[in-house]
């Protein structure tokens, strides 16, 4: 009783526990592709370079929209030169230059002289000059964000369809070692009849001759399986994650969801190609108006140059002894820019017209794919649903085979027939359910969104 009354707690936990370890592992395994496609899509570094672009386009749109604020700039420097200048010698920069009377008469003699100052230009109207290029900064981030979704589209279907292919090499080789496995076993029995005179010994040559191009043709198989793992593992950006075959992919499914072709990454990135080119155009028309900007200043200067000519020390030139500020406007008006701007606009024109029949060109491709996925889906479907009936008539016709010839009723050949024909069957029936995910797929991506073939997995 005592006994009892432990165990039975015990089995009660033991069971429970083993049954949560395999609906865990159930789950991982019917998650084996969507997971990959999420690492992949982390993971890969092209990716990862899309990413940066988009983030680098959002950046020149901040940039653009700082524009707004007004600049400042401060100087300092200090020269130690003739004094033939009027006040002395400037380095280019900054600062105002400062009047002032000239030197008696030409000397070579060298002193210090010193500046400082502070520069402010601002210019808050720009006739649209700013809005324009804080547009065309925009559309650019829109394109690029387009770029980066297309870039997923196309890696995920790139990355899935290796994946598809891997998993039809490897269930390939799954089946020649299953084949491999029915050679193996019929070599044994007909070891077995001819050694009791049912068959004559050529049989087992026959079988162990068989069986050894089954041994070869699994380790072709398995080679391949290997190839197309590679190519998967490249496309996963990840070479620690363990790579699984998917139990989902051996099932069928029924599709009913129809994404509109209006959000496909390629058609979205080719509109905002339009729209930038004039964005563009617009901002080379803003280019032409005029510019309005608003100055202040102030700045210090320092010159050991006396009023009448000559100096006392050369070091007095490094202390300021006179201080000016300014305030001002300038407006400046591009008055020979207008031929030159319109040729520049011309050229825009042309982009715009360019930019414009690819789009259209796009649309009608993805319309005419669709057509064609739509018909490739519907066929690939039919052909799985008879893929399962194909399989059990051949191994219904092989078992019955063996069993005529185990009675002695036919001779090695029709057996091997029959063997042959279901292995044909088996690796047709791995063909068409590849197939038929490659087919979903292909819709997927002329739709533009991979959502469509993943929710056919769950």
């Amino acid at each position: 009783m005592i006994l009892s009354f432990i165990h039975q707690p015990m089995l009660k936990i033991t069971a429970t526990g083993f049954l949560m370890l395999l609906l865990v592992s159930h789950a991982q395994a019917q998650s084996q592709l969507k997971e990959l496609i999420e690492i992949s899509t982390s993971n890969y570094p092209e990716l990862q370079a899309k990413r940066l672009e988009t983030e680098a386009a959002q950046s020149q749109v901040r940039y653009e929209r700082s524009d707004f604020l007004p600049s400042l700039d401060g100087s300092y420097q200090m020269v130690y030169s003739t004094n033939n200048n009027i006040t002395g010698m400037f380095l280019p920069g900054l600062v105002m230059p400062i009047s002032g009377p000239p030197v008696a008469e030409n000397t070579m003699d060298f002193t210090y002289g010193s500046a400082a100052s502070l520069l402010m230009n601002w210019s808050p109207f720009t006739f649209g000059k700013r809005e324009s290029r804080i547009q065309s900064a925009k559309f650019g981030q829109e394109l690029a964000q387009h770029q980066e979704s297309l870039a997923i589209l196309e890696h995920q279907v790139r990355f899935t369809e290796a994946y598809l292919n891997y998993w039809a090499a490897a269930s390939m080789a799954q089946a020649a070692e299953k084949n491999k496995e029915r050679f193996q076993t019929n070599l044994e029995l007909s070891k077995t009849l001819v050694d009791n005179g049912l068959r004559p010994g050529v049989d087992s040559a026959q079988f162990r001759s068989l069986f050894v191009r089954s041994k070869i043709e699994t380790l072709q198989a398995q080679k391949s399986s290997e190839s197309f793992l590679a190519q998967v593992r490249e496309l996963l950006g990840e070479d620690q994650k363990e790579i699984g075959i998917d139990p989902k992919l051996k099932r069928q499914f029924l599709p009913q969801v129809e994404e509109p072709m209006e959000n496909h990454p390629l058609l979205q990135s080719s509109r905002s190609r339009t729209l930038l080119a004039e964005a563009k155009k617009t901002e080379l028309n803003r280019s032409l108006l005029p510019d309005l900007n608003l100055w202040g200043t102030a700045f210090a200067r320092g010159s050991a140059i006396l009023f009448e000519g000559g100096f006392n020390e050369p070091t007095d030139g490094l202390s300021f002894s006179r201080y000016n500020y300014g305030v001002g406007f300038q407006v400046a008006v591009p008055i020979l820019q207008f031929a030159r701007t319109s040729r520049l606009v011309q050229k825009q024109n042309s982009l715009i017209s360019a930019a414009e029949a690819y789009e259209m060109q796009v649309e009608r491709s993805l319309k005419k794919d669709r057509t064609i996925a739509k018909v490739a889906l519907e066929k690939a479907l039919e052909a799985a649903i008879l893929a399962p009936e194909y399989v059990q008539a051949a191994e219904y016709s092989y078992q019955a085979l063996q069993a005529r010839y185990d009675a002695g009723l036919i001779n090695l050949n029709e057996l091997v027939q029959g063997q042959a024909d279901l292995a044909k069957a088996e690796a047709e029936s791995i063909k068409v359910m590849a197939e038929m995910w490659k087919a979903l797929l292909y819709y997927a991506a002329v739709s533009g969104n991979m959502d469509f073939f993943l929710q056919n997995l769950n």
